[in-house]
C-alpha cells in the first residue's frame, strides 16, 4: 500500500486506487489463465485447445508475451524466494 496522497504502481503504470479493486474479474481470470499455461522458467507449457474459446489468437499470445515481460521484470527488481 502506497502512503497517503501517492499512486498505486503496478507495472509501471500508476493508479489512484488499487487496481484489484478497479480492474473487470476478467482480466484477473486472463491472468490465471496465462499463470496455469506457464512452464518451466517461464516458457508456455500448457496452450487452450484450439478453436476453442481462449483459442492462441495473435491477441492472446501478445497478452501472454506481455504479461511474461512483466513479470520477468518484477523477478529481476525483487526475486522471489523459495
Amino acid at each position: 500500500m502506497p502512503p497517503p496522497g501517492e499512486m498505486w504502481l503496478v507495472a509501471g503504470q500508476e493508479w489512484a486506487e488499487n487496481p484489484r479493486y478497479t480492474l473487470p474479474a476478467v482480466w484477473f481470470d486472463f491472468v490465471r489463465l496465462w499463470h496455469a499455461c506457464r512452464g518451466g522458467m517461464g516458457g508456455i507449457a500448457i496452450w487452450p485447445d484450439a478453436g476453442g474459446l481462449n483459442s492462441q489468437a495473435a491477441w492472446l499470445v501478445d497478452a501472454f508475451g506481455r504479461l511474461a515481460s512483466i513479470d520477468a521484470e518484477l523477478d529481476r527488481q525483487s526475486p522471489r524466494r523459495s
